[in-house]
């Protein structure tokens, strides 16, 4: 399972939870040629095997096939993946990752085609698309 959203603002809630605000549903309508926004958020959550994921892993956000941000994370030394296991099977577990990159402040421009990709020796991931257009 892995799923991509696009919003203004992620916040952590009292109790863990996690709240997006301003979601945009693949398309972002802005005013002007370009605009400065406070934030974009590109936040994605993946539910995969542990033996998927290997030792390390880079995550882009791209525009088209311009990097945006990128990432490296270091899955060997992190507890996470033993905190967050969640299959019965001593195997091959399960993890969950929840993996939020903030642009802030966010130059949008109209045309820019915005994803997510995700790559580890034995995983790929790349998000659909937000679509920045001029607003009517």
């Amino acid at each position: 399972m892995a799923f991509t959203l696009f919003c203004d603002d992620l916040r952590q809630e009292a109790g863990g939870k996690l709240s997006a605000m301003g979601i945009y549903h693949g398309v972002m309508a802005i005013p002007a040629q370009g605009v400065l926004l406070p934030k974009l958020v590109a936040w994605t959550v993946f539910k995969l095997p542990v033996s998927q994921m290997g030792a390390a892993a880079t995550v882009l956000l791209q525009d088209k096939d311009r990097v945006i941000s990128s990432a490296t994370l270091d899955f060997a030394q992190s507890e996470q993946l033993a905190v967050n296991g969640l299959s019965a099977d001593p195997t091959d577990k399960l993890a969950m990752l929840n993996i939020p990159f903030e642009l802030t402040p966010f130059q949008a421009q109209v045309g820019m085609e915005i994803r997510v990709v995700f790559e580890s020796p034995n995983f790929h991931y790349e998000s659909d698309v937000l679509h920045i257009i001029k607003a009517a």
